[in-house]
């Protein structure tokens, strides 16, 4: 069972994206009292990002592999998983499965193109993931 807690935050000016690890009693008290001032009416702070109940989780996410996978999707532009793949010197069907675990993270994203084939770019919208370990 994946311990993550799905929001995104990326700053648009410097393109970060941010990734918390905090545990999911203080996720709960932060619902709740959003929750209470929604029901008053009151004014709440938006926030988002990705959070993760432990280092554990976060390190089955962002493995070396998938972090190197994030830096050529950024740096090279690959126009398709196939082209992707030979640029990490890895088999399709592991980028794959890395793919979607980036993608089921809020960590990259993808364009579908059908120029006589099918084929999907994958995209990555940041520049640098800042990472906040509460304690």
């Amino acid at each position: 069972m994946m311990d993550r807690m799905t929001h995104k935050k990326v700053h648009d000016k410097s393109k970060i994206v941010e990734l918390t690890v905090r545990p999911t009693r203080e996720v709960l008290k932060d619902f709740a009292t959003t929750l209470r001032k929604v029901r008053k009416g009151q004014k709440v702070e938006s926030r988002v990002g990705i959070s993760f109940e432990s280092i554990d989780g976060l390190r089955k996410v962002l493995t070396r592999r998938r972090l190197e996978l994030l830096s050529i999707v950024k740096r090279e532009k690959p126009q398709s998983v196939y082209e992707l793949s030979k640029f990490l010197k890895r088999d399709l069907k592991s980028v794959n499965t890395d793919l979607k675990v980036l993608e089921e993270n809020d960590l990259i994203e993808f364009k579908r193109v059908n120029d006589g084939r099918q084929r999907l770019i994958p995209k990555v919208s940041f520049d640098n993931i800042k990472i906040t370990v509460e304690v």
